[in-house]
């Protein structure tokens, strides 16, 4: 376990590096580049799942569901953005559930939870327009991740920061969706991205 989970983080990066740079490439093949993102977050299933196998309580395993459901969503999310971000809320309600079973909320969550959906609802309002017609799934989205960030306020420090930065990775690929001129923000967001994961995943085998 020692120079495994160094591994399995090494592995993780290089995924993502080859990800971007076969992205990147004119032509590129899009199966090899939605492999290289799964495989990216597969690296965070396995981390898990090794901590599963080592404390196996039942908040654990819910949470390996949900970094499951993460990669399947990857996966999705290259073929159609709906799909792909409906899977993902579905991982972020595994993660809530696997919150709750391990601490409840406490008034941290609350007052996180308010701030959170304070700062997306005013940066939804002033870009109502550039969103269109799908504010509302996007709006509703935002509501999952952010009481997904609450909750993990409630949990040791390795879950809150896992949480806070997906939320992170999330708010940016946002920003992107409406603003396309920030080539290297897609490369920051998605960097975030998969260390949250991994954060999750590593709390898992700290447990």
């Amino acid at each position: 376990m020692r120079y495994l989970l160094p591994a399995l983080f090494l592995l993780m990066a290089c995924f993502y590096y080859a990800f971007q740079r076969v992205k990147t490439t004119p032509g590129h093949s899009k199966p090899l580049s939605v492999i290289l993102k799964c495989a990216a977050t597969s690296m965070a299933v396995l981390t898990a799942l090794l901590g599963c196998l080592q404390n196996g309580i039942a908040a654990h395993w819910v949470l390996l569901a949900g970094l499951i459901a993460c990669t399947i969503a990857d996966g999705v999310l290259c073929f159609h953005f709906i799909a792909g971000g409906a899977v993902f809320a579905l991982g972020h309600v595994l993660y809530m559930i696997a919150f709750c079973l391990m601490n409840r909320p406490n008034w941290y969550s609350v007052i996180l939870f308010l701030a959170l959906m304070g700062f997306a609802t005013a940066a939804f309002t002033r870009f109502r327009q550039r969103i269109g017609r799908r504010y509302a799934f996007f709006y509703a989205y935002a509501t999952v991740l952010c009481l997904m960030a609450s909750l993990a306020a409630a949990q040791r420090p390795l879950y809150f920061a896992g949480a806070l930065l997906f939320a992170l990775s999330d708010a940016l690929l946002g920003y992107l969706l409406i603003d396309r001129n920030h080539v290297r923000l897609d490369w920051f967001s998605l960097g975030v991205y998969y260390l949250g994961q991994f954060l999750l995943a590593l709390a898992v085998c700290v447990s």
